[in-house]
């Protein structure tokens, strides 16, 4: 029998029908009742509606912009459509990174190193508090990291952080610490160190894949590259082969991004200012062998183009140095630029998400098995 009073569609044949819907669409219809809200916030609901948008609708981009309000970036029927995102902020509020995304999270670092989880189509957020355990912002750096434990039911928050020892030239970082922040239970831990060297060029957010967070580093004691996997299930790193052809010595100065759900290395060839990149994209998670590689030429570039998604099979959105947002068409080698109607700013940071109903307030809602 129907949640309705009186009606005859079956609880099956309505969750059927609801997942079709957009998750905004969910909210709305949350508010008609509370049988219905207790429906569609049940915990397979929130599955079985994430699966289906996951695989049915492209990414969307989340833009955070020069005057720090966010907007998101929605692509759709050979459409590109903008949203600005309002979600309760206090006036010291002043967001300058967007460090990363999982099942449609987003966790942002405002400018005194505090950080917010926001679901930008909910709008749901929860101010993460501050870790007992941080290094001073003044004379350390610090990297971060957003995923999902499947095995734990979790999303954690993991920090990578050292002094600055104000010695560029000199490759043993000293001081190395690894925090890690749980949703689930409310709380920082410090766990053992990383047994990589992270004192690389560029400050870079992990990204995401496979139940682990990837970063570039070096291994001591040759500082070969690698690709170090942080499994947050075993909260343990590993090692993730990288493409055979690639010097060991040097792709640690490489960026790696996720696109369509499979990690990614972007190798820009040229020093200085270039128009060409090689994307080395892992079809196959941990294959050596699954590397396969396309590039993105023709697009003139001073600091870095990189990769964000694919909009349709032959076109991927890159970012142009922080600046402006492309479209390559890789069938063609073909550029266009991405125009956006409601963003008249410069933007100082964007990332990728997908479209869920996960709530990083409610603890019960949280697990999504993509």
């Amino acid at each position: 029998m129907s949640i309705f009073n009186g009606g005859y569609l079956p609880q099956e044949l309505l969750i059927n029908i609801f997942c079709r819907l957009p998750a905004k669409s969910i909210g709305q219809l949350r508010c008609v009742s509370n049988p219905l809200n207790s429906l569609l916030s049940n915990k397979q609901f929130l599955k079985s509606h994430f699966t289906r948008i996951h695989f049915q609708e492209p990414e969307k981009l989340i833009l955070l912009s020069n005057s720090h309000s966010f907007h998101t970036i929605t692509f759709k029927n050979n459409g590109v459509f903008s949203n600005s995102i309002n979600f309760q902020q206090t006036p010291s509020d002043q967001f300058v990174d967007i460090c990363g995304s999982c099942n449609g999270l987003v966790l942002i670092l405002n400018k005194d190193d505090t950080i917010v989880v926001i679901n930008p189509i909910t709008l749901d957020f929860k101010k993460i508090p501050n870790s007992p355990f941080a290094l001073d912002p003044v004379g350390s750096f610090s990297m971060y990291g957003f995923g999902y434990d499947y095995v734990n039911d979790d999303y954690k928050i993991v920090v990578i952080s050292r002094y600055d020892h104000d010695n560029e030239y000199e490759p043993d970082v000293l001081d190395m610490f690894m925090d890690i922040y749980s949703l689930k239970v409310g709380s920082w831990k410090r766990i053992k160190s990383s047994p990589y060297d992270h004192a690389v060029p560029e400050l870079a957010s992990g990204v995401f894949v496979n139940g682990a967070l990837h970063w570039l580093a070096s291994k001591k004691p040759d500082y070969v590259s690698v690709i170090g996997a942080f499994v947050l299930s075993d909260e343990e790193f590993v090692e993730v082969p990288a493409p055979k052809s690639l010097d060991k010595g040097k792709f640690v100065f490489n960026k790696l991004v996720v696109v369509k759900g499979c990690l990614c290395m972007v190798v820009d060839n040229l020093e200085g200012y270039g128009n060409r990149i090689d994307v080395w994209m892992m079809k196959e998670y941990g294959v050596e062998e699954s590397w396969t590689k396309f590039c993105v030429d023709g697009i003139d570039f001073y600091d870095f183009l990189k990769p964000l998604c694919l909009i349709r099979d032959d076109e991927v959105v890159v970012n142009v140095d922080g600046e402006k947002l492309m479209v390559y068409n890789l069938e063609e080698e073909r550029s266009r630029d991405l125009e956006v109607d409601g963003i008249l700013d410069r933007f100082d940071s964007v990332g990728t998400f997908v479209e869920s109903l996960v709530s990083p307030v409610d603890p019960n809602l949280f697990g999504i098995e993509a």
